[in-house]
């Protein structure tokens, strides 16, 4: 029997900027898959093509000087790139929604947060206005924020960075959508109230059985919340496995870098503990990758093979993919 198709299912997916300095490769070749209920964590620094996959999957790349050269995203079977303007509208918030990073300038600062959320049940789900309000009272309770039927009429302005995002959290949760994209949504939140939204954000996919992409620089958050594991490094995808297999053998350098910056307090005490592992250089200029592995430049294993050509992605067994030459034959083993 055949193996039913993901949820979303995105395959060759390039992505290119027009700049001064000349046409900058953002994404290359990106592909992924999600499965209803999963959680998809992606990771990298700053500047790796995180938040352009998550726009591209909504098509929202600004066009020009962006544009999308090539590749599907394909959600419930149905392209999105090649979808009408009238079309995209009616998935957007519907079937897909996203949390962007930072809530005070997401949110309409002269409308309500209740006119906010019920604009979205209004468009997608065709509500009067008072049936509207109702929802996005009760979409306020659903994110455990008290006394909804007043903080309803409130403004962004009125709420602290922790309720904002919580507001942003059932805006996109508003229609029930299949998939929600979550990018960097704990960014600014001191660490008691990212660690409740985290758990806002499990209860929601527990009850409502919503695909969740979580987009993050922090490899502690992705080990919290996510089922599988996406590591993306200049435009690429450079490993990818389940969650606990990555933090438990990571395979790509770069992975292994990302995973030695995290802290561990409850190792030896100081003097004894070790200093803090760092990455040294910067993400490359996507204008001037060069012809070979875009990390070669900051890795330890790098040699004249690694500067000549990328690596393809390998399968080094486990559902466990790494882009890296110190596999070269791992598929036949």
């Amino acid at each position: 029997m055949d193996r039913a198709a993901p949820l979303l299912e995105v395959e060759g997916l390039k992505v290119e900027f027009d700049t001064r300095h000349g046409v900058a490769r953002v994404l290359t070749d990106i592909g992924l898959s999600l499965e209803p209920g999963e959680t998809l964590g992606i990771v990298g620094e700053s500047g790796c093509g995180k938040s352009m996959t998550a726009l591209s999957i909504m098509r929202l790349v600004p066009i020009p000087p962006g544009r999308i050269g090539a590749g599907s995203v394909r959600l419930k079977g149905e392209d999105l790139l090649q979808a009408s303007e009238k079309r995209l509208r009616e998935v957007r918030g519907k079937d897909i929604s996203m949390i962007f990073q930072e809530p005070m300038t997401s949110l309409n600062p002269v409308y309500s947060i209740g006119d906010q959320i019920a604009e979205t049940a209004r468009l997608h789900d065709g509500l009067g206005r008072r049936d509207a309000l109702d929802r996005a009272v009760e979409m306020l309770k659903a994110v455990h924020i008290p006394a909804a039927e007043r903080r309803v009429r409130e403004f962004p302005h009125q709420m602290s960075g922790g309720m904002r995002q919580r507001v942003m959290i059932a805006m996109a949760l508003a229609c029930r959508p299949s998939v929600l994209i979550a990018d960097e949504p704990t960014t600014a939140l001191d660490v008691t109230v990212q660690a409740q939204v985290f758990d806002l954000l499990k209860e929601l996919q527990d009850r409502t059985g919503t695909a969740i992409i979580l987009i993050s620089h922090d490899m502690g958050a992705i080990a919290e919340m996510a089922d599988r594991v996406m590591v993306m490094y200049a435009g690429r995808t450079v490993e990818e496995a389940p969650t606990e297999e990555i933090l438990d053998d990571p395979r790509h350098p770069y992975t292994k870098g990302l995973i030695a910056c995290v802290p561990h307090l409850e190792e030896a005490p100081p003097p004894v503990r070790a200093a803090l592992t760092e990455i040294p250089g910067v993400v490359p200029a996507l204008t001037d990758p060069g012809a070979g592995c875009s990390f070669a430049p900051r890795c330890a294993h790098a040699d004249d093979r690694c500067r000549r050509a990328a690596p393809p992605p390998r399968d080094v067994g486990g559902n466990h993919r790494v882009a890296c030459w110190l596999y070269e034959g791992a598929d036949a083993a």
